[in-house]
């Protein structure tokens, strides 16, 4: 019984780790989508409309599932919970990620951006109660240098905070995603649901920042694909796959896994918009890539 549960656990973990790539290379694209997504469009009316195909997406699939049926054991109290975290992890982090970017070094925001893997494992730690390896820390702390490297291109003097209000508007957001992540991990309520309860949560949370900061305006004829493809896959499904690898693997293990965004996404930059080439690139992928592998090795028994 117990070598057969052995299996079940490396099975589950094996399936989490291709749901986290599957969300991971979804997320990847997200500057060259955010690039043609945003012609005419602000953020605040970018992320109104990419919350909104991501609803419509996710409640069509809810409804295929089980004809858009909620469980009764659902109370007031789930629905409000799911909503709230919806807006943290679906609103609240890009809008105080977009106004980074609005008003600070691109540099800047990027490195306090991918601080949230990090405070996810410290979270974690809190909320999971997962213990934390010294070594493992260690080995994210490498992951998160080599991101440094890519971002900066190997010049270190390019990170220059603008201000404080930047930089801990950055960092809230940051929190915002993490704690999303870890309250998600512990949600209960089955992951289509949750997925479109939490879509609802920051479809409410972008509208309401449409109307105090921005104006309702329909995309153009050349972001209105990019802004579908957002909405569908690197927002809606991705948040599936994202929610369905949390359940299976550790928090450390996801949180690292998230160091190979960056690097997927420069592929993509010099692919698409023909950008320059670093050597520094390789440097800093290669140390992102052994810190990786030694925090996902599995421990002999």
């Amino acid at each position: 019984m117990k070598s057969k549960n052995n299996f079940l656990n490396i099975k589950k973990n094996k399936v989490g780790y291709i749901y986290a790539f599957f969300c991971i290379f979804a997320w990847s694209f997200i500057p060259v989508i955010s690039r043609f997504g945003q012609i005419t469009l602000d953020f605040y009316q970018l992320l109104f409309w990419s919350n909104i195909i991501s609803l419509f997406c996710l409640g069509l699939i809810l409804y295929l599932s089980r004809g858009l049926k909620f469980d009764a054991s659902l109370k007031k109290n789930h629905y409000l919970y799911n909503l709230f975290l919806g807006s943290l992890g679906c609103a609240l982090y890009y809008l105080f990620l977009y106004y980074g970017y609005y008003e600070g070094n691109s540099v800047e925001v990027l490195i306090l951006q991918y601080s949230w893997p990090l405070q996810m494992i410290l979270l974690g730690s809190i909320f999971m109660k997962e213990k934390l390896d010294p070594f493992k820390i260690i080995a994210v702390f490498f992951g998160f240098t080599g991101i440094l490297i890519i971002i900066t291109t190997g010049d270190f003097n390019q990170i220059r905070f603008t201000g404080i209000n930047v930089s801990l508007s950055v960092l809230l957001g940051a929190f915002c995603f993490a704690l999303f992540s870890i309250l998600s991990k512990k949600s209960e309520v089955e992951i289509l649901q949750f997925s479109f309860l939490i879509f609802f949560g920051g479809t409410i949370t972008s509208t309401l920042a449409l109307g105090f900061f921005s104006t309702f305006q329909l995309p153009s004829k050349k972001e209105l694909l990019p802004i579908i493809i957002n909405g569908i896959f690197i927002n809606g499904v991705s948040y599936i796959f994202w929610l369905k690898a949390l359940k299976s693997i550790s928090v450390t293990n996801s949180a690292i896994l998230v160091f190979f965004t960056p690097v997927l996404s420069l592929i993509w930059i010099i692919l698409f918009f023909k950008e320059q080439f670093f050597i520094s690139y390789i440097f800093g992928g290669s140390i992102v890539l052994i810190s990786s592998l030694y925090c996902l090795k599995e421990k002999n028994s």
